[in-house]
């Protein structure tokens, strides 16, 4: 049995404890959330595209997830399964792409190209 142990340090466990996808995460964090819950960093990265707005100052979610996907990236061990929950989030999202931000980002310039106008969300709406 996989046992993955948050704080463990060890060769799959996270540094700390945090939420799966967390902007204040450290580098190696973020890549095995992206690697462990792909869903939730695709679903990130959409945002991002939509409202040009990176996840991390340091970082894009769509970086993150070029970086995890990489051959030497750490190996998350396990890619968490999606629940309803995730689901329900996951159209909410996409309901709020559809509208105009309800406030303005001064965090449009990032550190990554972010690659979609903020016109909406893919052709979802």
């Amino acid at each position: 049995m996989l046992r993955l142990v948050p704080g463990a340090k060890d060769r799959r466990g996270s540094s700390r404890c945090s939420c799966s996808a967390c902007t204040l995460a450290n580098h190696r964090d973020l890549l095995l959330a992206a690697g462990r819950r792909p869903r939730l960093a695709e679903l990130c990265a959409l945002v991002e595209r939509v409202r040009q707005v990176p996840f991390n100052p340091n970082i894009t979610m769509a970086e993150v997830i070029a970086l995890a996907r990489r051959h030497d990236a750490p190996d998350p061990g396990l890619e968490v399964e999606e629940t309803e929950d995730f689901e329900r989030m996951e159209r909410d999202v996409h309901a709020a792409l559809c509208k105009p931000p309800a406030w303005e980002s001064k965090a449009r310039t990032g550190p990554g190209e972010l690659l979609h106008s903020a016109a909406g969300c893919d052709g979802c709406c």
